[in-house]
This record gives C-alpha cells, structure tokens and sequence, in this order.
C-alpha cells in the first residue's frame, strides 16, 4: 500500500513539476527567443524589464477584501549600468580629469587639507541636499584675492600678490571632478510625477561638468546664430535640467552685458529650484561679482552658505616641478 502512496505521490509532484515549467514558459512567451550567445543580460534578456509578483489588496464594495497578485516592472540592474556608462559620457568630464579621484589627491599643504575636508563633508550631506533641497545646497572654492583685483595692480604690486595670494594649483579642479564621478556612482534620485508624489523607480544622478571660458563661449555663439534660439535653448536646458551642475573656473570668461544675463539665467533658474552648483573660481567674492553681474553672484554665494571656501597657498604644479 505504502508503495502506491508513493507511486502516487511521484506522479502528482511530475504533474506540479510540469505546470511550473509551463507557467515558466508562459511568463516568458512575450520574450524574443534570441541564441543565449546574443544576449547580454539573462535576467532580461536585454528587455530592459523585470516583471515582479506584487501582493496588493482589492476593495470592492460590499465585500470583503481580497489579496491578489500584480505584475509590476521595474528596470532591470543592467539598465542601470548602461545608464551609468551614459551619464559618464554625458557628465563632458575632461579627459584631463578622467582619472581624478579622491584617493590620488595630493595632501600635502594645509590649504589641500582644506579642500579635502571641505568637499568630503559637502558630499556627506549630499543625500540630504539633494533629497530634501535646502536652501544651502551647493558649495563654492574661491579665491581670497581675485585675479581680476591683481592683473590691474602695476608690474611690481602685481608680482608681489601673486607670490602672496596664489589661487592656482591647488586642486579645486581635481576635486570637483573627483566629487562629480562620486555623485555619479553614488546617488539615486526620483523625480516628482505630481505635487508631493515621486516616483516608484529611481535613475542615477544626472551630472553636467562645464569649463567657464568655453561654456560662455559656446552660450554666446548659440545666442548669435540664426536659428530662433534652438541651439542657446538646448545648452541652457542642459545646465538647467542636470541635478548637479560642476562649473569649473567660474568668472574666467571676459565680462560682457550679453554674457551677465546668461549667467543669471542659468544660476537664478538653478537657485529658484534648489539645484546645486559645485564650483570654483579664481575670483573672490568682490572680482566674482564684477565678471557675472552682482545679481547672479548674489544668488550663488547665497546658495553655499557656510560651504563658501577662500583659499589660496602654493602652486602645487610649481612645487612638482621644482
């Protein structure tokens, strides 16, 4: 008897075997059948989707509710690393900076320790920053005697500031693309789909590095060419969309009235929607506002609050040669 219990047994547990493997099967039907040799993911089978049983529980009038299950997608890990591989390119990191990472920055000067210490805290507060939006989001490294200030001293005076209140080579670059491929690799974000409801899905950070001089230059051109503003538009959309925003050498561009609206746009928009800035200039507070227009600097000091940094020591690229 005992033995027909068994063969029993067997042959149900074939019969729930085979039913899983045709659910299995259906589950998958709407995948294309590609070689397994074609496909990258065997998770997705390059989908881009997983679909994920979800209990949820059904209220119908004058019932009882009931538990049933959903299929929700959500992307799939793989989405995310191509998605990283895109934002690193789209991030216009310098190629002179690709390797820049916190672990290779030299600290040797206390100005460097500075620096350092300066950013490593920004960045652990940065979570917070960019989930909750302070009004103190961004963080700034400036010079303590602007450049501008010091080409208008005489030969003499200006040979003697410069010896005093170097501003170059310390570093600021280095470590501002240091942090960006940090947020990159690091920070989550989900974007608002309606007032005061995000999304269920995250997406990495969207980061945008620009370098003063060409940035501006590329503004200015766009703002001259004759195509209704499409070109100005879309490298405005670009600096005004990105989550994070790193200027490099901000003020460097030669002022101009043209040029002073263009940076009030970008930062205002930016200050209005509580988007942080990383930046550094070679200018300080007073020269800054002299090169983007005292409204634009208004808004962008005022969005560090006490992540505003003065610095100035010793040209480490001066020092390394000698």
């Amino acid at each position: 008897m005992s033995q027909e219990f068994a063969d029993v047994g067997g042959a149900i547990q074939k019969i729930i075997d085979r039913a899983q493997a045709m659910s299995k099967q259906s589950e998958n039907s709407t995948q294309q059948k590609e070689p397994l040799e074609d496909i990258n993911c065997l998770d997705c089978r390059d989908t881009g989707m997983l679909i994920e049983k979800v209990e949820e529980e059904l209220k119908l009038k004058g019932q009882e509710p009931m538990k049933i299950l959903k299929d929700v997608g959500r992307p799939c890990h793989c989405v995310k690393q191509k998605s990283l591989k895109n934002r690193f390119k789209n991030a216009l990191i310098p190629d002179e900076f690709k390797d820049a990472r916190f672990d290779n920055y030299v600290l040797e000067s206390d100005v460097q320790k500075t620096l350092f210490k300066a950013i490593k805290d920004y960045l652990e507060d940065f979570p917070n920053i960019i989930e909750n939006k302070p009004e103190h989001n961004s963080i700034g490294f400036m010079a303590s005697f602007g450049e501008s200030r010091i080409r208008a001293m005489n030969a003499e005076d200006r040979y003697q500031a410069k010896a005093e209140h170097n501003n170059f080579g310390l570093g600021k670059t280095h470590l501002q693309m240091a942090a960006a491929k940090w947020i990159l690799n690091r920070i989550r974000v989900r974007d608002e789909i309606a007032p005061g409801q995000k999304s269920k899905f995250d997406r990495g950070c969207r980061v945008l590095c620009v370098s003063d001089v060409t940035f501006m230059d590329d503004l200015t051109s766009a703002k001259m060419a004759s195509d209704g503003g499409e070109t100005l538009n879309k490298l405005t959309e670009s600096a005004l969309q990105a989550d994070v925003l790193v200027w490099d050498d901000l003020g460097k561009s030669k002022h101009s009235e043209s040029k002073e609206g263009l940076y009030y746009k970008i930062i205002n928009e930016r200050y209005l929607h509580k988007k942080p800035i990383i930046f550094s200039s070679n200018e300080d507070t007073g020269t800054l506002a002299d090169k983007i227009g005292y409204a634009a600097s208004s808004r962008l000091l005022g969005m560090c609050g006490d992540y505003l940094y003065k610095v100035e020591g010793k040209d480490y690229r001066l020092r390394k040669g000698a």
